[in-house]
């Protein structure tokens, strides 16, 4: 298992987790639950929460891909309207390096509000 020297959350992907609206049976609506759900602003505001909630430390193995190896992190975030929701963050270590780059977020389905 590679270890993590640093967290990497471009804002191109909070930018898509703001603003993805998915086609009906093609995954949950990425937008509602940032913005209407947890009452986000802005993608700038859900990196900060999201890089404020996790550190390297807490990443989990997942598994193993063509591109490197993936990990996971749950972490729970309190936004401005006041929920709370625990989060499962998916991140991937590409082979030969060490920094965690970040994939995904989603609501996690045992964490409740």
């Amino acid at each position: 298992m590679t270890l993590a020297s640093r967290l990497e959350f471009p804002l191109s992907k909070a930018q898509y987790l703001f603003n993805r609206a998915s086609q009906p049976g093609e995954g949950g609506d990425k937008q509602n639950f940032w913005r209407s759900e947890l009452g986000f602003e802005s993608p700038e505001a859900i990196q900060d929460a999201i890089l404020a909630a996790v550190s390297v430390e807490m990443l989990q193995p997942q598994d193993t891909n063509e591109y490197g190896e993936r990990f996971r992190a749950y972490v729970r975030i309190t936004r401005p309207n006041g929920i709370s929701r625990r989060i499962r963050t998916v991140w991937i270590i590409l082979f030969n390096e060490d920094i965690a780059r970040f994939v995904t977020a989603v609501p996690d389905r045992l964490g409740g509000l």
